[in-house]
C-alpha cells in the first residue's frame, strides 16, 4: 500500500477531526435531538475523512474503496439533518415508524448500488497525473443525480422548517436557531458551489471541508448559546399550553407576549394587554409594583379582590442579552388559592394536634405521677424507690460517697386503727409523711416502703450524720401531737438505719440490712432508732 501527500488531504483531515471532537460534545447532551446531532457530525466524519483518505492512498483499487467507504456518510447526512431539525423544532411526532422506514429506503439503495453496482454511480473512476500527483477522474452516473437531488430535497425541507420555527421562536432561542441554520447553510452552499464547478475543481468537493467549519459553528452554539442545553420548544406547545400565567415585558416595562393562561388572571383579554405598561397590572392587584421591577429575581403572593378570594404566586425573572444588559423580564402568575387553602386548613390541623399533645403530655405526667406516688400520702411508693435507689447507688459509686437509708415503722399502728378508726389511721400516716419530708434535705426522697412502713434514702451522708438526723427526726415524730376531732393523737415509731457501702453494695442488700436494724428496734422495746451491727455493741 502506497501513500502521497496532498494538501488536500490535510486541510479534509483537520475538517474531519474538528467534526469528531464536535459530535464528543454533542453525544455528552441529553436534550432531545442531541443523538441525532450526534450521528450526523459522525457521518460528517466518515465523510470526511474517508474522502481525505482517497486523496493520500494510491492503488486505484483502494481510492475506490475509501470512495464507497464515504458514502456512508454522505448518504447519512442529509436524512439525519432533517431528524435532528425535526427534534428541535419539536415536530418529532413526524418522525414515526413508517416514515423513518420510508427515509431510509434510498440511502440503503444508495449504498447497495454504490458497492454492487457501482457503474450506476461513477460510470468511470481513472487516475491522471496532475503536477506530478496522482488524483482519481470520476465520470458520475445517473444514481449520482437521484441522491444528490434527494439529498437537496431533504436539506431545503429542513431549511423550511427551521425557518419556521425561527419566525415563531422567542428571543431566547432565535439565535440558536440562526447559528444551527448558519452551520448547515455553509457545507450546503460549498456543496452546491462544487456542484456548479465540477470540472474547474477537478473532482475536488468543497463540501467536506466546510464540515469543520460547521463544527465550530456547533460548538459555539453549545457554549455560548446552551445549544442542546435549553432547547427550542414550540411555543404552542409548551408556553401556550401552560396552566400557569406567563407574561414578558421589554427593557421599559411594556408588555410585550402573554399566554392564554392570563385569561384566568387579568379581567380582560391578554392581547389588550400587549404595549401597556406592566404597572397598569400590577398595581391592580398589589398596589407597589415598583420593588418587583428592580431588576433582580423578585417573588410574592398576591390576593386577587375575587369573590371569592384567589392567590397567586408570582415570580419575576430578568432577561439580559449576551452583553449582561437588562433587555426584559419574565414574570410567572401560578394560581395557589388551594395550596393557600391546604396551608390553612393544615394550620388549624397542626393546632388542634398541640392542644392534643400538651394534653397528653398532661395526661401522661399524671399517669407517671400516679404510677410512682402512693395516692394516700402523696409520698413516692416501693415502685418509684426500687428503680431510684438503683440509679443513686450506681452514682454513689461512680462518685465515691457514702449513701445511707433510714427504715421506719408506727409503733401500734394497729391500736390507733382499731380506737379511732382508718380514717384517723390514714390522718396520722398523712402527718407522718408530711412530718418526714418537711425534716429532710433537698436530694433526699421519702417512700412509703407498704402499710406504715417509711424509706427515706439520704444520698451523700456519713452513718453518723444520718444517726444523728435520724435521731432528731425520731424526737419530732415523739413530739407529735395530731388533733384529730374532738381527740389529740400521738404515736412513735421504730427506726432502722443502714449506709452504702458499709452495710450493703446493692439495693437488696442495703434494704435488707435496714429492716434487720428495724426489727432490732422493734424487738429492743420499739420507739427508738438503730443502726445497722451497732445494737449488739449497745452503741445505738
Amino acid at each position: 500500500m502506497h501513500f502521497q501527500f496532498h494538501p488536500y488531504s490535510v486541510v479534509l483531515a483537520l475538517s474531519a477531526v474538528t467534526t469528531l471532537i464536535t459530535a464528543m460534545i454533542a453525544r455528552r447532551r441529553t436534550a432531545p435531538g442531541s443523538t441525532a446531532l450526534f450521528g450526523m457530525l459522525v457521518a460528517m466524519f466518515i465523510w470526511g475523512g474517508a474522502y481525505a483518505i482517497t486523496w493520500t492512498i494510491l492503488p486505484l483499487e483502494q481510492k475506490v474503496f475509501w470512495l464507497k467507504i464515504m458514502y456512508i456518510g454522505m448518504v447519512a447526512v442529509p436524512t439525519l439533518f432533517l431528524v435532528f431539525t425535526l427534534h428541535i423544532t419539536h415536530r418529532e411526532h413526524w418522525f414515526t415508524f413508517r416514515n423513518a422506514i420510508l427515509l431510509s429506503v434510498e440511502p440503503v439503495v444508495t449504498l447497495a448500488i454504490v458497492w454492487g453496482a457501482t457503474q450506476l454511480t461513477f460510470q468511470s473512476v481513472e487516475l491522471v497525473d496532475e503536477n506530478g500527483l496522482l488524483i482519481m477522474e470520476i465520470t458520475r452516473g445517473f444514481w449520482f443525480w437521484v441522491n444528490t437531488v434527494y439529498s437537496y430535497a431533504l436539506i431545503l425541507l429542513a431549511f423550511c422548517l427551521l425557518i419556521a420555527g425561527y419566525r415563531q421562536a422567542n428571543s431566547i432561542f432565535k439565535k440558536q436557531y440562526i447559528l444551527v441554520l448558519w452551520g448547515s447553510i455553509v457545507p450546503f452552499a460549498f456543496s452546491i458551489y462544487t456542484q456548479t464547478n465540477y470540472a474547474a475543481l477537478r473532482d475536488f468537493d468543497l463540501a467536506p471541508i466546510s464540515f469543520g467549519i460547521s463544527g465550530i459553528i456547533y460548538v459555539y452554539a453549545i457554549f455560548r448559546h446552551q445549544l442542546m442545553d435549553l432547547i427550542p420548544i414550540a411555543r404552542s406547545r409548551l408556553i401556550e399550553n401552560m396552566s400557569d400565567g406567563v407574561m414578558v415585558i421589554d427593557a421599559q416595562g411594556r408588555v410585550v407576549d402573554v399566554n392564554p393562561a392570563m385569561r384566568s388572571f387579568l379581567e380582560d383579554d391578554p392581547a389588550s394587554f400587549l404595549g401597556r405598561n406592566i404597572s397598569d397590572v400590577l398595581d391592580f392587584w398589589n398596589g407597589n409594583s415598583d420593588y418587583l421591577l428592580n431588576g433582580l429575581e423578585a417573588r410574592t403572593e398576591l390576593r386577587l379582590p375575587n369573590n371569592p378570594s384567589r392567590y397567586l404566586d408570582l415570580r419575576v425573572s430578568p432577561l439580559y442579552d449576551d452583553d449582561q444588559r437588562l433587555s426584559g423580564r419574565l414574570i410567572v402568575f401560578r394560581d395557589i388559592t388551594d395550596r393557600k387553602e391546604v396551608e390553612k386548613d393544615l394550620r388549624h390541623a397542626m393546632d388542634r394536634m398541640q392542644t392534643q399533645l400538651i394534653e397528653i403530655g398532661l395526661l401522661q405526667s399524671q399517669l407517671r405521677e400516679q404510677a410512682i406516688r402512693d395516692p394516700l400520702t402523696n409520698l413516692f411508693n416501693r415502685r418509684y424507690l426500687e428503680e431510684t435507689l438503683e440509679r443513686e447507688l450506681a452514682r454513689a459509686a461512680r462518685e465515691h460517697y457514702p449513701l445511707c437509708i433510714l427504715m421506719m415503722d408506727l409503733d401500734h399502728f394497729k391500736n390507733t386503727n382499731d380506737t379511732y378508726g382508718h380514717e384517723a389511721g390514714d390522718f396520722v400516716l398523712r402527718t407522718l409523711a408530711d412530718t418526714v419530708t418537711s425534716q429532710s434535705r433537698q436530694g433526699d426522697f421519702v417512700c412509703r416502703f407498704g402499710g406504715e412502713e417509711f424509706v427515706l434514702v439520704m444520698p451523700n451522708i456519713g452513718v453518723h450524720t444520718a444517726k444523728t438526723r435520724s435521731h432528731e427526726l425520731h424526737r419530732s415524730i415523739g413530739y407529735l401531737n395530731i388533733p384529730y376531732g374532738r381527740f389529740n393523737l400521738s404515736t412513735t415509731v421504730s427506726m432502722g438505719l443502714a449506709m452504702y457501702p458499709a452495710h450493703g453494695k446493692t439495693k437488696e442488700e442495703l434494704l435488707r440490712a435496714a429492716d434487720k436494724a428495724l426489727y432490732a428496734a422493734k424487738h429492743a422495746g420499739r420507739n427508738r432508732v438503730f443502726v445497722y451491727l451497732e445494737y449488739d455493741s449497745g452503741s445505738n
